[in-house]
């Protein structure tokens, strides 16, 4: 994740421009007619030559093929499938903070990106599954590489209290779709959105698809009050879950601000992960991580979340187009190991 650490952000409203981007109707994408009918169907069916759909489909709605795994992982399995055995002072390490019931916290999964081949030297963000396949992250924790220049693999780590473990369930991410407009020149977070799709979940069935902003009716703004975050960031050294309250002091159309005035709060690491907020009883997700405005945790302040409201109808619309007769079709980084 990146550091961001004098950030004084201004999250623009994002504007649905009718030329670049198609509402899907519900139902399997199939054949199935969307609302802008000036983009035919068929310019989401795979390409013959590829069987994915083309680069041109997925800039039409603001989709930038971003992440492809390594075929030759699946030939050969890298060591970072499974974690090392510690050493004993390092399994009776203690966290900072009491460590929470993963359960409390549904769907959140953390993301590690590898960025060496032997492994050593990643990103850690974290992730909410929207779907039996796809999991929602923040664009960077997919796009960034901080010093290095290749991706080498990415992972979801299925909850637990302490993922370093050797008991960990790691699962291999097959692509990333990332939001095309992120990360303008001027630097702004606008837009720091991404799916994951994991193409084998037999690891992950205890994690449940959570109830989210994406689906009407949304969560009014005057109901956005006071959330719950949760995450394996800095705090925790990359490695213990941790949660606490979220002070929301603003809402805007495309963004969520918290600032708990120097309480316990989201840290550097757990970028793309779920702000939870109270509807009917249960934890409700309204946001994604996009960044803190300090990375030393302590000392704490103040954390910008995407409204996921905002971004319902591209989020949608990627895994309609994306998943077509049960097969994923917008493995487009993919086409250079073909």
């Amino acid at each position: 994740m990146k550091r961001v650490t004098s950030l004084v952000i201004i999250c623009s409203v994002f504007i649905l421009v009718a030329a670049g981007l198609i509402l899907l109707a519900t139902g399997t994408w199939n054949g199935a007619k969307h609302k802008d009918s000036n983009l035919p169907d068929e310019l989401f069916l795979p390409s013959k030559e590829t069987e994915m759909v083309t680069h041109d489909a997925l800039d039409s709605i603001s989709v930038r093929s971003c992440f492809s795994r390594d075929p030759a992982h699946e030939v050969e399995p890298p060591a970072w499938l499974s974690r090392s055995v510690l050493d004993p002072l390092e399994r009776h390490a203690a966290a900072r903070r009491p460590i929470p019931d993963p359960a409390e916290f549904p769907g959140l999964v953390k993301v590690e990106q590898i960025l060496s081949r032997s492994g050593n030297q990643r990103n850690h963000c974290a992730a909410t599954r929207i779907a039996e396949h796809w999991f929602l992250t923040a664009n960077h924790c997919v796009q960034m590489r901080g010093t290095s220049r290749t991706v080498v693999d990415m992972l979801i780590i299925a909850p637990q209290g302490d993922v370093a473990l050797d008991d960990a369930q790691i699962i291999p991410v097959k692509a990333g779709m990332c939001h095309a407009a992120w990360y303008s020149p001027t630097g702004k977070f606008d837009d720091d959105i991404a799916l994951l799709y994991v193409e084998d979940t037999k690891q992950l069935s205890a994690v449940d698809v959570p109830s989210l902003d994406i689906f009407e009716p949304h969560m009014p703004a005057h109901l956005l009050t006071g959330g719950v975050f949760a995450g394996w960031g800095k705090n925790g050294d990359n490695r213990f879950l941790q949660s606490g309250s979220a002070r929301i002091t603003e809402v805007g159309e495309t963004f969520i601000l918290t600032d708990n005035r120097g309480e316990f709060s989201p840290c550097v690491g757990d970028s793309g992960g779920p702000l939870y907020v109270d509807k009917e009883g249960a934890p409700h997700v309204v946001g994604v991580l996009s960044s803190v405005t300090r990375d030393g945790c302590p000392p704490y302040d103040k954390a910008f979340y995407m409204r996921l409201k905002t971004y319902a109808d591209w989020i949608q619309t990627v895994m309609k187009v994306c998943v077509q007769d049960d097969k994923f079709v917008c493995d487009i980084v993919g086409d250079v190991w073909r």
